[in-house]
């Protein structure tokens, strides 16, 4: 039989780009989880890139870029996995979105499935 999978409540962030440029990282804690979905929307058309990087608990060395995006006069970038995207206990997920152009708030959503043992 395979792990059973529960909901996790969404997590969400926003970041005003004239203010700097969006640096999210989730905080999991001790559970594997799967992500169903990255969603960024903007308030304007933003002309910037998005970067959305597994943290790994085993360190720097095995971070690895999942997505990434240069998004031109757009609004809306939603990254699904084209197949399980597990995460192991104490893995992150991280969201990056530049600031170059200076204009609108990004807003973030991830939604995940626990994994249960």
């Amino acid at each position: 039989m395979g792990a059973i999978r529960s909901l996790k409540p969404d997590l969400t962030s926003s970041q005003d780009l004239t203010a700097g440029a969006l640096s999210y990282e989730s905080s999991s804690g001790n559970r594997s989880f799967k992500v169903d979905e990255v969603i960024l929307k903007a308030s304007v058309n933003i002309t910037e890139t998005v970067t959305i990087t597994r943290t790994s608990s085993a360190g720097a060395t095995y971070d690895h870029i999942i997505a990434k995006r240069s998004m031109i006069a757009e609004q809306n970038f939603v990254f699904r996995p084209s197949g399980d995207c597990n995460f192991r206990a104490g893995d992150e997920i991280k969201v990056e979105c530049t600031n170059a152009n200076v204009t609108g708030v990004v807003y973030i959503t991830i939604k995940r499935t626990e994994v249960l043992p």
